[in-house]
């Protein structure tokens, strides 16, 4: 099964509580029994926000809720939203934050600069002298 990102609840003294894995390509929060995050506060609408993956792996999130709106990171919006590793979203006074798998994180290729490309190298050449080194001197005793 693959896993898309998990959704992080924020307890309200800021500490992180429970974790729910995205599994799915569609993640809904509300009051309703169909929800995949149920919140059992009647402010909250039955269907109140849903988080899609798009054909592109990103998580789009679209607020459904137009009597107490979805905020992200602290502020509304009202077209859907791609999210970005750790984006908070809060419903009423619920905080969640999202996080992509760190090994889909969608991103920006950045080609390394050669300098870094020789201290990579450089690294790896003193790593092995000191492994030589280490073995030459148990075999010398």
């Amino acid at each position: 099964m693959p896993r898309y990102g998990k959704i992080v609840v924020i307890r309200r003294n800021g500490i992180d509580g429970m974790v729910y894995p995205l599994t799915s390509t569609s993640c809904l929060f509300g009051r309703s029994t169909g929800c995949n995050i149920r919140m059992r506060l009647p402010w909250v609408s039955n269907e109140h926000c849903k988080i899609e993956i798009n054909e592109n792996k990103e998580a789009v999130l679209t607020n459904l809720s137009t009597v107490n709106p979805t905020q992200l990171n602290g502020a509304g919006f009202e077209q859907p939203v791609p999210l970005k590793h750790g984006d908070v979203l809060t419903i009423i006074d619920r905080s969640f934050r999202f996080e992509y798998p760190l090994q889909s994180t969608p991103k920006k290729r950045h080609s390394r600069s050669p300098k870094d490309e020789t201290l990579q190298q450089v690294a790896e050449v003193e790593l092995l002298q000191k492994k030589t080194s280490g073995a030459k001197s148990l075999d010398a005793s």
